[in-house]
């Protein structure tokens, strides 16, 4: 009987140790055919640009082509659950924005966890939110902005793309933390929203860098902070909202990449590695300062990090102001 034990113990073991060696072969051999880059949004938008501004020098230096393939709809959560149930090979990744956490921090229900079920690779690029207000407001600075809106019955209105955007959230961090009176009006997009505050419809509006920097530099629009912790180079003369006498209050629409949450670590590495490769490139990183991106290009550990900041961060301030997700 204790033979029997043992031979079933060496067996067990043996087979432990086949299935460890050939995850680790796997991950050594890495990639062995195209790998797939999910972009959960439709083709052309800001993450879709970013994403195939990279793909090239990530396929040079990976050695196999990345085919980028657009799955929009359902708030991302349904390219998101494609990526979670994929093999965890490094043969497909995963192009995130905001909502890898805002659904989180909005209570929207998904079926999976972005902090378990996904491996972070890096945060690419920000899009830094700005602090918008119309030509004809008589406020230079954010001092004076807040200073203004407490001289209005009811504060300022402020819009935003819609609610639970970015946005709206950040209006709200900003009426927190820094006691500026303003009124949320949703809109259905930022377009709409820039149009009626060029025309004089509502004083304030907070919209990301793109697309509302290249109103801010047509004039019609004027920037009195970019919410971030570096100046722009397309927006030299906007100080950061810490410039602006306000630290802390950065909120930007981010792009990033993880993997399905099993990947290897030495996968995540190779990747890893050559989207820094891609991204030091001359011609790629021209390209992304022209479209007006901050490149971060930080490590695993450090989106890591970032990702749980950002739901701790906007899950208060949803719980505090009773934000609904639309």
């Amino acid at each position: 009987m204790r033979y029997m034990q043992i031979r079933r113990l060496a067996a067990f073991v043996t087979l432990g140790l086949g299935l460890a060696g050939s995850a680790f072969g796997q991950a050594e051999n890495f990639p062995t055919k195209p790998i797939r880059l999910i972009v959960p949004y439709a083709a052309g938008g800001g993450t879709d640009l970013v994403m195939r501004a990279i793909a090239p020098g990530m396929s040079e230096a990976l050695g196999q082509p990345i085919v980028v393939e657009n799955r929009p709809g359902a708030g991302t959560i349904t390219a998101t659950e494609a990526a979670v149930r994929a093999e965890p090979d490094g043969h497909l990744l995963l192009a995130v924005g905001a909502p890898i956490y805002l659904n989180t921090a909005l209570g929207i229900k998904t079926p999976y966890d972005p902090l378990r079920d996904l491996a972070p690779v890096s945060l690419l690029v920000n899009n830094p939110g700005l602090l918008l207000v119309g030509s004809s407001v008589n406020a230079k600075s954010v001092k004076e902005l807040v200073a203004l809106s407490k001289t209005q019955k009811g504060g300022l209105s402020y819009a935003s793309a819609g609610p639970g955007s970015i946005a709206h959230l950040a209006g709200e961090l900003l009426k927190a933390r820094i006691g500026i009176d303003m009124l949320h009006i949703p809109y259905k997009g930022s377009a709409p929203a820039l149009a009626d505050l060029m025309g004089g419809q509502l004083p304030v509006a907070i919209d990301a860098m793109i697309p509302s920097g290249a109103q801010v530099k047509a004039g019609k629009v004027r920037a009195l902070a970019i919410l971030s912790t570096e100046r722009s180079p397309l927006l030299p003369d906007v100080p950061t909202i810490g410039e602006a006498g306000f630290p802390g209050l950065e909120a930007s629409a981010t792009f990033g990449l993880m993997l399905p949450g099993k990947a290897p670590p030495a996968v995540i590495a190779k990747v890893h590695a050559a989207m820094r490769r891609a991204v030091s490139q001359p011609a790629t990183r021209k390209q992304l300062d022209e479209m007006g991106y901050q490149v971060v290009a930080n490590t695993p550990e450090q989106f890591g990090v970032y990702l749980r900041e950002q739901i701790a961060t906007w899950t208060k301030i949803v719980k505090d102001n009773n934000i609904k997700a639309e």
